[in-house]
């Protein structure tokens, strides 16, 4: 049987010293690129839902926009008879070409940063 060593403050002390030191354990959150995402907070949950995304949701808006164009521009020729109300038309509908354009160019390059990451900013 082994001799047991006395248990004087100085055996304590070398034994403490001898050993590593260990912290206690604490709950730590993980880092952010481990933990869940947070949840966004609701009025930009509601901004998401009028975001056009795809080709789709961009024809459906443009052809929103040209059905009221077109009634805008029957006002206008009815309001205004002649070569005026129908250039007013002419404008009306024109510019949705311009509008329209634009919108399908923006989700083209929405879905292309999509495709190449660039969107993460």
């Amino acid at each position: 049987m082994a001799a047991r060593l006395p248990c004087t403050p100085a055996h304590l002390c070398e034994r403490l010293t001898l050993q590593r030191y260990k912290p206690p354990v604490t709950r730590r959150r993980p880092p952010l690129a481990q933990s869940a995402r947070p949840r966004p907070s609701p009025w930009k949950r509601f901004k998401r839902l009028f975001a056009v995304k795809t080709k789709f949701e961009a024809f459906l808006v443009i052809y929103a926009l040209a059905t009221g164009a077109v009634e805008r521009g029957f006002n206008y020729v009815h309001h205004l008879p002649g070569t005026s109300g129908w250039l007013m038309f002419a404008a009306c509908t024109g510019v949705v070409f311009i509008a329209g354009g634009k919108i399908l160019d923006a989700v083209e390059r929405d879905e292309h940063d999509r495709d190449t990451g660039l969107d993460m900013l």
